[in-house]
């Protein structure tokens, strides 16, 4: 993939020195597993979401952290359209994806990947749909199996990823050597907008975190701020255009 992070020196800082936060799942324990299916936040099953993302980039360019913001819309489970800022709200990436495919905007034009590659290049771990829903507060169907771990925990199990759920809410995820656990944070980053009054626009955990840990080194850290799914949205926001096309934001 050619320089898909043309832009990102603009960003680009030393690694942080951040704690990184301990796992508690043990998904090689012994477990009375049983079948369950459920449904999380339903009502988010099309939605846009909003707020800050670190990412440490594992590019030989580019290597080290980079902080900025993401509006990231979702059609269904396999229809994503990413777009990340850095500061100055300088566009830095905008990415669509369809299923296990993926383009991606730099340099003025389009280019294409397997989305496990560019998630590899951004998120230094491979994120997945169901990933992404739980992260950023959408819609996530859950059918596979389930134990109870005690204190009103569960730990359930789908296509080889782990999930510890308390009180109908997933606080860590454990897919491989990549853990994600949901923090609290002290307090909201000034980078947020304020949404639009209405039913379905809301806060998405102002003082909660997502951290992204692989092979014991951070890997991203998502920071909720807003979510709405009060919108339809536009099937051509997830079919990129040519690449001499230019994109549908350019002059937003």
């Amino acid at each position: 993939m050619k320089k898909i992070f043309f832009f990102l020196f603009i960003s680009l800082i030393l690694l942080s020195c951040s704690s990184v936060p301990r796992k508690t799942v043990d998904e090689n324990g012994s477990y009375l597993w049983k079948p369950e299916v459920f449904e999380l936040n339903p009502r988010n099953k099309v939605f846009t979401a909003e707020g800050a993302v670190t990412m440490w980039i594992n590019v030989e360019q580019f290597k080290g952290k980079f902080t900025g913001d993401y509006q990231i819309m979702s059609a269904s489970p396999d229809k994503w359209r990413m777009m990340i800022t850095g500061p100055f709200n300088i566009s830095v990436a905008t990415v669509i994806i369809n299923g296990e495919n993926a383009s991606i905007f730099h340099e003025g034009v389009w280019d294409n990947a397997p989305w496990s590659e560019v998630s590899g290049q951004l998120f230094n771990a491979a994120v997945d749909g169901d990933l992404l829903s739980v992260m950023l507060g959408g819609r996530f169907r859950f059918e596979g199996e389930c134990a109870d771990i005690g204190t009103g925990a569960k730990l359930c199990r789908k296509n080889g990823i782990y999930y510890k759920i308390v009180k109908n809410r997933v606080t860590e995820i454990v897919s491989g050597e990549l853990y994600i656990v949901s923090e609290k944070k002290s307090a909201a980053s000034k980078r947020v907008r304020k949404g639009r009054r209405g039913a379905n626009t809301r806060s998405a955990g102002k003082q909660r975190q997502w951290v992204g840990i692989n092979r014991g080194k951070h890997a991203f850290i998502f920071e909720n701020k807003r979510i709405d799914s009060s919108s339809e949205l536009q099937e051509t926001l997830f079919e990129p255009p040519k690449s001499d096309e230019p994109d549908i934001f350019d002059e937003l």
